[in-house]
């Protein structure tokens, strides 16, 4: 694959959950030169100020040169407005918004090499999963760009189709929120046993921590782990039979069909 030129110049529209946790991420990586980071709010980006890589401008008038990329990481519904002021830029179109399409981006830069990515928070230590989905316009050498931009962000996984992306929405994008979700609700029923809040929620974290390393670094899969721990009529066998009676299982995958179906009614809107 070729390989570009070492110092990327990136143009970062949005600095809000998703910004933020890829400039965190970018700054750890040696061979990302330069990043504007687009905010209407200078307040948005001052914790990333200290670092002389990153300047803060108000609009894409106030860019200095054509940047590599142009990452947008901004809420669907405002591309409407934000998109057509960076038309006059040739260069690499990246958008890190839920549902919209290729062809929706595509309308506004016909001619430019366009790549999706779902990317997820975790990005921001390196340990995320990014989906990437790329126009017909991306070359070999635009595609060394991304790769230098999000390869070493977590797990990367090139994708064929705008629904493949609506997918990993679904499943990785907001697969955080639903770990999250789980950590919060052991930590309060710890605090039902008698836990205080501080010693519930710390006990939650590390069992999180110590389950997905053990199932990261075992031959063995999670449903086999989970019955290694559940041995019959014991303390987790009973706890798995209310999960069980719950369908919680049930539940997970009706939750994660119910993102990706928002994800594609964004495309639409």
């Amino acid at each position: 694959m070729a390989r570009p030129e070492a110092g990327l110049k990136i143009a970062l529209v949005g600095c809000g959950s998703m910004g933020s946790a890829l400039l965190k991420g970018w700054l750890s990586l040696p061979h990302l030169e330069t990043f504007w980071v687009i905010s209407p709010r200078e307040e948005n980006v001052e914790p990333f100020l200290g670092d002389p890589r990153v300047h803060w401008i108000s609009s894409p008038q106030d860019l200095p040169q054509t940047p590599d990329a142009i990452v947008f990481a901004v809420k669907p519904f405002l591309l409407e407005d934000i998109l057509p002021l960076y038309q006059s830029l040739k260069t690499l179109i990246l958008s890190v918004a839920a549902g919209k399409p290729l062809s929706f981006y595509e309308t506004y830069f016909p001619e430019c090499p366009i790549v999706r990515v779902m990317p997820n928070l975790p990005v921001s230590l390196h340990q995320g999963v990014l989906g990437l989905l790329a126009n017909e316009q991306v070359r070999m050498p635009q595609e060394a760009k991304v790769e230098m931009c999000f390869q070493k962000l977590g797990f990367c996984l090139w994708v064929n189709s705008d629904e493949e992306i609506d997918k990993l929405t679904a499943l990785s994008g907001s697969g955080p929120a639903y770990v999250f979700y789980l950590m919060e609700s052991l930590a309060e029923a710890a605090q039902a046993l008698g836990f205080e809040e501080k010693q519930a929620t710390s006990l939650a974290l590390q069992i999180f921590v110590g389950a997905s390393l053990t199932a990261q670094t075992s031959e063995f899969s999670p449903a086999v782990l989970r019955q290694h721990v559940t041995s019959a009529k014991g303390t987790t066998a009973a706890a798995i039979q209310v999960l069980e009676k719950g369908e919680v299982k049930a539940l997970i995958t009706t939750a994660v069909r119910a993102a990706f179906d928002r994800a594609q009614e964004l495309g639409k809107q």
